[in-house]
């Protein structure tokens, strides 16, 4: 009777056993074959983040947290664990991965690449902000690491030259990239850019790669239209291979500090400041702004001419007539001066 008693415990044992392995399988499997998400989305877990908080936002994006199929995946991959280290990250949920596919890249940190874009910024502090909005870091760590003595030493330029090495594009970098790193990727990107052919076009010019940035971003800031940028930038080495004063008048305006201004006034040309080239010889110490690379390809493929004057085109286009002497850029600045009185414009 007792040995009939022990048997039947045994089996007992053995079904629960049985039992408890089937469903812990089948949660298993359905973790695995389960799909949350029902559109594309990004998941950001900050540095610090509580782990209730990431459960959170894995809920709000579709996700049972509460099913056992979840909770079979978060054991599996020690998923508690590895949100209280706090590791920050970005991933990229999408109806192709299915619940185990989404615990395990968080847990282990299998990041996806963010699109970091920046185009039409001017200064620093304003990329940094810009930068800030897409990654991880504040702009105040970025902007610390932009001026960093490593970055400087490393890149060969100075506060007033490393705005150069930031060529505007879309570059795929992980989200939560320490700042440092990603000054190292914007330089080697730069490095990249200033391949052999185009420190060829440079050298045939007889400019260096800071030289044209800056008589790019001069011509950046001079016409928002990008034919004309080219001409723009070699009418000013055009002067300078004539040892004549600049006087462009947006390194004025970067002197006083003020990129809104609409005409330039005598006491603006009376600003001393290393960037008043009315004032200076040669090209001011560092850009104006940070330069688009079309700009620069476009000065390094243009083509000779003998332009030192420019005024703006009296039909307000936002283009301009260039001139050869400066009799024919007085004429050009009579017809456009015409112009503005005949519409009342001061």
């Amino acid at each position: 009777m007792k040995t009939r008693t022990l048997l039947w415990c045994i089996l007992a044992c053995v079904a629960i056993v049985l039992a408890s392995a089937s469903v812990a399988g089948y949660f298993y499997w359905k973790s695995t074959t389960t799909h949350p998400v029902t559109e594309a989305q990004w998941l950001y877990i900050h540095t610090g983040d509580d782990p209730q908080l990431t459960l959170e936002r894995l809920a709000d994006a579709g996700i049972d947290t509460d099913a056992p199929e979840f909770a079979i995946a978060c054991t599996k991959y020690s998923l508690e664990q590895a949100l209280e280290r706090h590791r920050a990250g970005a991933y990229h949920l999408t109806p192709e991965l299915s619940t185990d596919d989404i615990v395990r890249r968080i847990a282990r940190h299998q990041q996806d690449p963010v699109r970091l874009t920046f185009i039409g910024t001017r200064m620093l502090h304003e990329l940094a902000g810009h930068m800030a909005d897409q990654l991880a870091a504040d702009s105040l760590q970025l902007l610390q690491a932009m001026y960093s003595p490593e970055l400087l030493a490393e890149s060969g330029c100075d506060s007033a030259t490393v705005s150069s090495i930031f060529l505007p594009d879309t570059y795929e970098v992980y989200w939560d990239i320490e700042p440092e790193q990603l000054m190292r990727r914007m330089l080697t990107e730069y490095r990249r850019f200033w391949n052999d052919k185009r420190l060829a076009q440079a050298s045939a010019l007889n400019v260096t790669p800071l030289q044209a940035c800056i008589l790019c971003s001069i011509a950046e800031e001079e016409t928002a239209d990008r034919r004309e940028r080219a001409t723009v930038a070699r009418l000013y080495w055009n002067r300078l291979q004539r040892n004549m004063l600049l006087q462009a008048d947006p390194t004025v305006k970067y002197a006083v500090g003020d990129f809104a201004l609409r005409r330039i006034l005598n006491c603006h040309l009376r600003v001393q400041s290393a960037y008043n080239t009315y004032l200076n010889p040669g090209l001011p110490p560092g850009p104006i702004r940070i330069v688009e690379k079309a700009t620069i390809d476009a000065f390094l493929q243009s083509q000779p001419h003998k332009y030192l004057y420019m005024c703006a085109r009296e039909d307000f286009s936002g283009l301009h007539n260039f001139a050869t002497t400066l009799r024919q850029h007085n004429a050009n600045a009579q017809k456009y001066h015409k112009a503005l009185r005949a519409n009342n414009i001061r």
